[in-house]
């Protein structure tokens, strides 16, 4: 073990995770499905592949893109084990706990994940948790599972539970929280403020953004990694703003942020969960997922011809040079 900013004592393992991560994408894999619910895992081989030759450097397997939350235990950690067969990525594994649920589930579930092949846990909010009780979950699942933690702040609206500053200060200085991933969608005031804080609780953690809406901006506040549900369908959009903002080329990075801003607009937007139906959408146009699994029974109803115009306007995007020009037509 090495030492932290905090004091903590850091496990060889967070070491390896922190160093495997940093500066990469971390792709939000989606779970291919069928119309019925059922999943497609004879998909799931294909996308895996692409998603590496996309660039992603790891996947996060049943995030909230992927519906973690609706992903029985033995599918779960079936997912896990064959995304990281099929990509030869580092796989993040969704830990979603139901507020009913005792911590013990949650511990039982992260041992399956690990015994699955899962490198690290990216954490779910528990919605209606106390802070202390955040806290003693996040400790207790490092003590027990001896795997790396991605503490996960996710807005309140989706989480029922979003962190404040003190209680991400307090995660970061349990000694198997690796880092804190955000996801605040549109409140730029609390992601400048909760980088800000992990900056100076630990400056050895992985600081990951998960904003689809503000990726660029988050990067310049101090992320230095990347986890995030727009890397799903053209993870090499999203790996060409980190790229070119990790070496300085700041007109490649002013071309890249406003082409993702842009298809940001498309898919992050009420309802808003209806942005996993929009990648597995173009993941789909991309020819990384078939159609007819390019599913999400668990999101909301979307307007009539909303998959045409989405489309059309993404290949507009593809198609335009210069990305601010397309700015206008969307």
């Amino acid at each position: 073990m090495t030492s932290n900013g905090t004091g903590a004592r850091t496990p060889a393992a967070v070491a390896r995770v922190r160093d495997l991560l940093r500066g990469r994408v971390v792709a939000a894999a989606l779970t291919p499905f069928h119309a019925d619910g059922r999943i497609a895992r004879e998909a799931v081989a294909g996308y895996a592949a692409a998603l590496r030759r996309g660039g992603a450097g790891a996947l996060a397997v049943g995030a909230h893109t992927g519906r973690g939350g609706r992903l029985q235990p033995d599918d779960l950690a079936t997912l896990v084990s064959e995304y990281a067969d099929a990509s030869g990525l580092p796989i993040i594994a969704g830990l979603t706990l139901a507020p009913e649920r005792p911590v013990e589930d949650a511990i039982r579930l992260g041992l399956r994940l690990r015994a699955a092949g899962a490198a690290a846990l990216l954490v779910c909010p528990v919605s209606g948790a106390s802070p202390a009780d955040t806290v003693r979950l996040h400790e207790r699942l490092g003590e027990e599972t001896e795997l790396p933690l991605m503490a996960f702040v996710l807005y309140e609206r989706a989480s029922g539970c979003q962190y404040a500053e003190e209680t991400v200060a307090e995660l970061l200085a349990l000694p198997w929280v690796c880092g804190v991933k955000l996801a605040l969608l549109d409140n730029a005031v609390a992601c400048q403020d909760i980088l800000a804080t992990a900056r100076a609780v630990d400056p050895d953690a992985l600081v990951m953004t998960g904003e689809d809406r503000m990726y660029g901006p988050s990067l310049m506040w101090g992320a230095d990694t990347a986890l995030l549900g727009i890397a799903s369908a053209l993870p090499e959009w999203s790996v060409a703003v980190l790229d070119a903002w990790t070496r300085g080329d700041h007109a490649s990075f002013v071309a890249a942020s406003t082409r993702l801003d842009a298809l940001g607009r498309l898919t992050f937007r009420e309802p808003m969960e209806g942005y996993v139906q929009r990648m597995a959408w173009i993941a789909a146009w991309q020819g990384i997922l078939p159609s007819e699994v390019a599913v999400d029974p668990f999101g909301p109803p979307l307007p009539a011809g909303e998959r045409e115009r989405l489309l059309s306007a993404v290949r507009a995007l593809a198609d335009t040079p210069d990305a601010r020009l397309c700015q206008s037509r969307l």
